[in-house]
């Protein structure tokens, strides 16, 4: 019997050894891999709610009547300037 106050008599020698050979119970809900199952979950939802590429929208009636114009494509081609001037003999 243990009254309030009074101190607890010592453990034996033995009893101290084999309570600290006594190997402890994970309490860790799924062994410690707790954190690496709620990563692969984040990863499987991020995946699901945040696509990379946007849908694509069909349009099924044209756009209102617009004029495209092509500007015919000029090149202009110089003719290099001798870079001595040629006397004629």
């Amino acid at each position: 019997m243990n009254m309030n106050g009074s101190t607890p008599h010592a453990p034996a020698a033995a009893d101290a050894i084999t309570a600290l050979r006594k190997k402890p119970r994970n309490f860790h809900l799924a062994g410690g891999f707790g954190p690496a199952i709620v990563g692969a979950v984040l990863f499987v939802l991020m995946l699901l709610l945040a696509p990379s590429v946007a849908p694509e929208r069909v349009v099924e009636r044209p756009a209102a009547s617009t004029t495209t114009t092509i500007a015919p494509a000029t090149t202009t081609t110089a003719v290099p300037a001798p870079s001595t001037p040629t006397t004629a003999p």
